[in-house]
């Protein structure tokens, strides 16, 4: 597929490293929560990138890691980039209580399943989200809003002078949650995932209720490069989400 040009409708800074742009939506096909697009920079590449909204615009948010992110980065609002997609395997549908479990600049697809259920009707959601610090959280307008529908809580890993809350990694805050006969998304770093894993055994969760984002393994979306197998699986044909029974057999699947 080749990349539909689309034009950056607005820019906004989250944080000193991440950047939320919305894009003119020039591709008709809807995406579901958890999948993600091709995003190509001119002059620098492609990188896949979750969907965090698709309200008024597709809506991306970016962290600045590399060469893509980069130029990507420098673009400002009116300029253009190129898009393919949606693919992937996003997350299960909504059936019952769902519990998010979002690491750094694993808020965004955390924020694509929030947004569309929300705007179901559905408010049995809980969100359990960490930043490294206070300065690094984004949506901080869009957190408050949802504590207005769902129950939010949020940690960091340091904090300052600013900070009454929580400190710590996001697994201290796991004795907050609500309902344990829930399904638990679980998106951001692998040792994130890791020991949210671990901490969720330990409650009794079953395997087969915990779905995980694999997004960071990804690169070409077509299954060719081989760049994000895991097994058999690649992670941007048959995820990015998978349930952990799945692959939870799997050595190189979470390190």
């Amino acid at each position: 597929m080749i990349p539909v040009k689309s034009r950056i409708i607005d820019i906004y800074k989250e944080t000193d490293d991440i950047k939320t742009f919305i894009v003119e939506k020039t591709i008709n096909e809807d995406p579901v929560p958890g999948q993600f697009y091709e995003i190509y920079v001119r002059d620098a590449g492609e990188i896949p990138i979750s969907i965090a909204s698709w309200n008024d615009g597709l809506i991306f948010s970016v962290k600045r890691v590399g060469a893509v992110t980069e130029k990507l980065h420098k673009l400002v609002k009116g300029d253009y980039i190129g898009l393919r997609g949606p693919y992937g395997n996003g997350f299960p549908e909504h059936r019952r209580f769902t519990v998010l479990i979002a690491g750094g600049i694993g808020l965004p697809p955390a924020r694509s399943y929030i947004e569309y259920w929300l705007s179901k009707g559905a408010k049995d959601m809980q969100l359990l989200y960490g930043a490294r610090t206070p300065s690094d959280i984004v949506y901080k307008k869009l957190l408050d809003y949802w504590s207005n529908y769902i129950d939010v809580q949020i940690t960091v890993d340091r904090g300052d002078s600013t900070w009454d809350g929580n400190v710590g990694v996001v697994t201290t805050i796991f004795n907050r949650i609500k309902n344990k006969d829930a399904d638990f998304l679980i998106i951001g770093p692998e040792i994130m995932m890791k020991f949210s894993i671990i901490e969720l055994k330990k409650m009794g969760v079953s395997d087969d209720n915990i779905y995980l984002s694999m997004e960071r393994r990804m690169k070409c979306g077509f299954g060719i490069c081989g760049h994000c197998n895991i097994g058999r699986y690649y992670v941007c044909k048959d995820g990015p989400v998978f349930r952990y029974s799945t692959i939870k057999d799997i050595p190189e699947a979470i390190h």
